[in-house]
């Protein structure tokens, strides 16, 4: 099959499953059937969310209580693999766990954790020190992001303002992908602090920035492992600035890992709802929820389509998609001898299909 370099509309844009690069590897979202992002129904979708929260709620009470009880630090580490696998569920196991966790976060929750003298959610008064990172990591994130290791790895990068969908079409395409491929997405760094469920209970629109920065140094962490491993890797990032753009895909490629980034398209209007029922979701489920500013969603939002035309004007990625919120491939270039097969316009049509200003249909949102 020959592919084309754009498309119109979802299900009219390129093929990359027959796609090959001058190694002879296929782009990581080519092993995809259609080289496009399974499609999730909305039911199920809402039903992954669901248990993602729960298995949340349940991993940061373990590791908030964990000075307290250190058997909890083996019951999160056991949380985490389970957590891990929820990709790969079948629905009557998404809907099992989704019966069962609620009681065992009243359990774990039954002991009321303190925040340490002082502490408010804009000043959690606690540094993580190397010991702590070190645990962190090895409970949370070693085993999860140790893959099969390749002869040419690749990496797989979603990008897109807050709230474009993501962590959705990250977990969806990682069932689709060859064994061994890992995942990351820095989000989920939030659950792993100490300080988590009580931050965040009396403030989450302020914690949600102090847990992040606390857990951050566990990033570098995570990212080292991956490439001195040469594991096949999908991650998401906003990449809303070309200096944060340029620095992800630098590192990978630093590490001889053959890089693409796919960006989903779609209007702020879809984004900004998005955010805001993400975090209903969440404090339905948990109690609280991760939030975003509206600020920094459109300085992301605005930031984006600069990312895309400077990535593709300075070839720095081996191949540049743009997908809908739906997962079809609608652009996708490929670098071949340095220079890419088709002329670059990423940047157009990511602004063409957020131009077309779809709210989220009438049965995304039970």
């Amino acid at each position: 099959m020959t592919s084309s370099s754009t498309g119109t509309g979802p299900g009219l844009g390129p093929d990359l499953s027959d796609e090959t690069t001058a190694n002879g590897s296929t782009p990581l979202l080519g092993e995809s059937a259609g080289g496009r992002v399974p499609p999730l129904s909305p039911a199920r979708r809402e039903l992954i969310e669901r248990v993602h929260n729960l298995y949340s709620a349940a991993i940061g009470a373990c590791l908030s209580r964990r000075e307290s009880s250190p058997d909890l630090l083996e019951r999160a580490a056991s949380l985490l693999a389970e957590e891990a696998r929820l990709p790969f569920l079948t629905t009557e196991e998404l809907a099992r766990a989704a019966a069962e966790l609620p009681d065992l976060i009243a359990a774990l929750r039954a002991e009321p954790v303190r925040a340490p003298a002082g502490a408010t959610p804009a000043d959690l008064r606690r540094a993580l020190s190397e010991d702590d990172l070190d645990t962190l990591f090895g409970v949370a994130l070693r085993d999860r992001l140790t893959g099969i290791p390749r002869e040419h790895p690749r990496l797989l990068l979603f990008g897109g303002q807050p709230g474009s969908g993501k962590s959705t079409l990250q977990r969806s395409i990682l069932p689709a992908l060859p064994e061994g491929t890992v995942s990351y997405d820095g989000d989920d760094l939030l659950r792993l602090s100490p300080d988590y469920e009580w931050a965040m209970s009396a403030d989450d629109r302020t914690a949600s920035t102090s847990v992040s920065h606390q857990v951050g140094a566990l990033h570098g962490r995570a990212m080292e492992h991956v490439r001195t491993g040469r594991f096949d890797v999908v991650c998401s990032h906003p990449l809303g600035r070309a200096d944060w753009a340029s620095a992800w895909v630098s590192g990978f490629k630093e590490a001889g890992y053959r890089v693409e980034v796919a960006f989903v398209a779609t209007h702020a209007s879809n984004s900004r709802f998005a955010i805001l029922d993400r975090h209903a979701r969440a404090t339905r489920d948990q109690g609280f929820g991760r939030w975003l500013p509206e600020l920094h969603h459109d300085r992301f939002y605005l930031g984006v389509p600069n990312t895309i035309e400077f990535l593709e004007t300075h070839h720095l990625v081996d191949s540049l998609h743009v997908l809908s919120r739906e997962g079809d491939a609608l652009y996708s270039n490929h670098r071949e001898d340095g220079a890419w097969r088709t002329e670059p316009f990423g940047r157009i049509a990511l602004e063409a299909e957020r131009g077309r200003r779809e709210l989220w249909r009438s049965e995304d949102t039970p």
